[in-house]
């Protein structure tokens, strides 16, 4: 085999610049994430290449990427660089998953048996939330949700639960972020109509949506959605229970608003109990 070729698993070859340049170009940016610490929370492009032995140009790119991704912050005054909001998101979620997916588990198989409806747990992961465990109640017709997928924090009950959590500065700032998804789904968002729903949210402790129709024309679905607390109060994910539409009465409504309540209860009292999301 001639020189500045490899072979792949698959006994293929390739330029030396295919796998292999691939791997070193993630270790590459890998040494420059984990190149910040507490003593050096802010560097500039120099402290970097000399921290990480990275050429400066070839730090620049790196660095180039990663603050197109939000894992890097630049400050435009300094020039000094900084971990970003997607580091911090992403730690954010490796924490709670530790821990919130055993300890919420039991709570909403309980919740569905009682309720024989469809109870979801979703977490947030940066300027999105994803649903992450769901128990399906036991009925003909039943609300199933996608489970791994990000969702908007400005779209879906769940979501607006945990917005209005947030200072409305940072409400706000997430909003704009995702405006372009956000319009997509709903052509008639605003941030007043979002201040207005979130207020109403923090007044009632709850939120609580219905659509009456799909634009497919078919039946459309409700949910109820409570706060997980950590310990300091700030919401790290909801529990809802979802039904279709036609079997929201209000007698269910009364028994689906208080499950979802003493279920979110429950789960923070049992994070707070084994350590998590402190």
């Amino acid at each position: 085999m001639h020189q500045g070729s490899t072979t792949d698993r698959n006994g293929g070859t390739g330029s030396t610049d295919g796998p292999t340049y691939k791997v070193n170009v993630l270790e590459r940016a890998i040494s420059i994430l984990q190149a910040f610490s507490s003593e050096t929370p802010r560097m500039s492009l120099s402290e970097i290449a000399r921290a990480t032995g990275l050429h400066r140009s070839t730090a620049l790119r790196l660095l180039s990427t990663l603050t197109h991704a939000g894992m890097v912050n630049r400050d435009a005054v300094t020039g000094r660089y900084a971990l970003g909001y997607e580091v911090i998101a992403m730690a954010e979620v490796a924490r709670i998953g530790t821990g919130i997916v055993d300890c919420a588990r039991p709570v909403i198989r309980e919740m569905s048996e009682r309720l024989n409806e469809t109870v979801v747990l979703s977490v947030r992961s940066g300027d999105f939330r994803v649903n992450v465990e769901q128990v399906i109640g036991n009925q003909v017709v039943r609300s199933v949700v996608e489970l791994g997928n990000q969702k908007p924090l400005t779209i879906g009950v769940p979501s607006l639960l945990i917005l209005s959590s947030l200072p409305t500065e940072e409400v706000h700032a997430i909003a704009e972020r995702v405006m372009p998804l956000t319009l997509a789904q709903d052509p008639e968002f605003s941030l007043e109509k979002l201040d207005r729903r979130l207020t109403q949210i923090r007044s009632d402790g709850y939120y609580m949506n219905m659509t009456h129709f799909r634009p497919d024309g078919t039946p459309g679905s409700s949910a109820i959605a409570a706060p997980i607390r950590a310990r300091r109060g700030e919401v790290v994910a909801t529990i809802s229970v979802s039904l279709p539409i036609g079997r929201m009465t209000e007698a269910t409504q009364a028994e689906a608003i208080a499950e979802a309540l003493r279920g979110a209860e429950e789960v923070s009292a049992r994070l707070g109990q084994a350590g998590h999301a402190v």
